[in-house]
């Protein structure tokens, strides 16, 4: 699947950008789109330094596009930028 990934925010406030794609086993795949699909947990007003994520993911024909941060990062997606993150 392809996917573009951009983390902003931390400490410095760099962002950085990824994007190419990755395989991911179909089990995986799901979760991972439910949790696109869902909406995220509010976001923590009193979050400093932290993170934010902008995740787009395309696989076949559908788009799938959600915002989290360091607070409200679900396992699935988790999983998946530790991966994207781990191939560089």
């Amino acid at each position: 699947m392809k996917y573009s990934l951009s983390i902003s925010g931390g400490f410095t406030g760099i962002t950085k950008k990824y994007a190419g794609e990755v395989s991911v086993a179909g089990a995986e795949l799901k979760k991972i789109v439910e949790a696109l699909n869902t909406p995220p947990l509010a976001k923590n007003e009193n979050l400093r330094d932290g993170l934010q994520y902008h995740l787009n993911v395309q696989k076949d024909t559908e788009n799938y596009e959600a915002n989290f941060d360091d607070s409200n990062l679900p396992s699935p997606i988790r999983s998946l930028i530790t991966t994207i993150l781990n191939q560089k």
